[in-house]
């Protein structure tokens, strides 16, 4: 396949819909993490209370990850994604009123994460579900890449203009556009399709128990999210929570974190295109062999790395992950039925960011104690270990891509 030919999904009145309306909200939420850091860092110099503040966007996603997944596949997944980026727009410009008026503190922020926390939670299920009513089976990874791909170049600049908007102007402008942001992906999304219809004659608990079940039963599955569990939480406490800390003790500032955020974003968009030609049979293997270069962030911040070495390792640790990430959305669409994408969707979410909070909290409280650099690097080694057991999981080795002849899934297959 030429990468012309990897282009056709866009061919797709409704998908490009739902890409636009991606690459808005992105242009906000992309600059959105750099000024809620300084943000918190300009009240409250303590790596706990940016711990608090991002602790308190992720619990909420613990305890509504699993509703989402049933409200995803009994209800209009339109409808619920519509919802979910109205939520945030709101939080977003009264955290914006907040900082302006000079009124934010540790609390009241992390009040307003909690609620735009919920809101992604319910939304989450039904934004992976619902390609798959969008193109045709056979361009679902051509579609999980292009989706990915025009989001991640905005990732690009987007970090680098939000540090420099935090650093000349303050982090409310930032803030305030992010607000905008969601508003305008949400009346894009209100003219995709209805997507989803209500369900009858089964309860929302046996719904629930249908889903773990198809869950539970595929080792390649919840083995990867197990794993899943202790490097998202790693690679958050040592890249999100003490990588702005690293640089804010240092002589690089808020626009460096955002060139190391932009350069990031840069590997994601490089691992966007390799994913649009590179189509492995072993799909699994491929999505473990792409977290491995995640440490190397971690470990160049551990080193107190200049600039350049730091955005090197973040631009590889992009590549990885992005290849990572579209072949693990391609694996689940193509191996389990669409009916059940939502539920399962969300036990899949829910096992990554299960230590998540408590990894932002462990991390604030022992940087704060024994200081940055250690345990950044045994962050890094034990994010590899993590990743690299799983090549002994043999249903890993065995899941391949399905042939584009293939007919839907079955709730019995793979």
């Amino acid at each position: 396949m030429t990468l012309q030919g990897s282009f056709s999904a866009l061919q797709n009145r409704q998908f490009r819909l739902f890409v636009l309306a991606r690459l808005i909200s992105t242009s906000g939420s992309a600059m959105a993490p750099v000024a809620l850091a300084f943000t918190v860092l300009g009240f409250d110099n303590h790596p706990v209370s940016l711990a608090i503040v991002l602790a308190s966007s992720t619990l909420p996603q613990l305890v509504l990850l699993l509703v989402g997944g049933v409200v995803a596949d009994r209800f209009s997944r339109r409808r619920v994604i519509i919802i979910g980026n109205l939520v945030p727009a709101v939080t977003q410009a009264c955290v914006a009123l907040l900082v302006t008026c000079g009124t934010a503190t540790t609390a009241r922020v992390a009040v307003f994460a909690a609620i735009a926390g919920g809101a992604s939670a319910l939304m989450q299920p039904a934004m992976n579900s619902v390609l798959p009513q969008l193109v045709d089976p056979a361009r679902l990874q051509e579609a999980n890449a292009l989706l990915r791909l025009p989001t991640n170049i905005i990732r690009i600049g987007a970090p680098a203009v939000g540090g420099a908007l935090v650093a000349l102007v303050g982090p409310e402008w930032t803030l305030g556009w992010d607000s905008i942001s969601f508003a305008i992906a949400a009346l894009l999304c209100s003219r995709l399709p209805a997507s989803g219809t209500m369900k009858f004659g089964s309860s929302a608990l046996q719904d629930f128990r249908e889903g773990w079940r198809e869950f539970s039963r595929r080792s390649w599955l919840w083995s990867y999210v197990l794993s899943g569990t202790v490097v998202v939480a790693l690679w958050l406490g040592g890249y999100q929570l003490l990588g702005p800390v690293v640089v804010h003790d240092t002589s690089l500032g808020p626009a460096a974190w955002g060139t190391v955020q932009g350069s990031f974003a840069l590997g994601l968009v490089a691992g966007g295109v390799v994913s649009l030609k590179w189509k492995p049979s072993r799909i699994m293997v491929a999505c473990v062999c792409g977290n491995i270069p995640l440490a190397l962030p971690l470990l160049a911040l551990a080193l107190n790395a200049s600039l350049l070495w730091l955005s090197l390792s973040a631009v590889l640790a992009g590549v990885g992950i992005d290849i990572a990430i579209v072949c693990w959305n391609t694996s689940i669409q193509e191996h389990l039925p669409e009916a059940l994408l939502g539920r399962v969707s969300s036990f899949s979410s829910i096992g990554e960011l299960l230590a998540v909070p408590l990894g932002y909290l462990v991390v604030g409280a022992t940087a704060t104690s024994l200081g940055p650099s250690s345990v950044l690097s045994v962050s890094a080694v034990v994010m590899t270990l993590a990743t690299l057991v799983l090549l002994f999981v043999p249903s890993v080795w065995t899941v391949q891509r399905l042939p584009s002849e293939r007919t839907a899934p079955s709730a019995t297959g793979a």
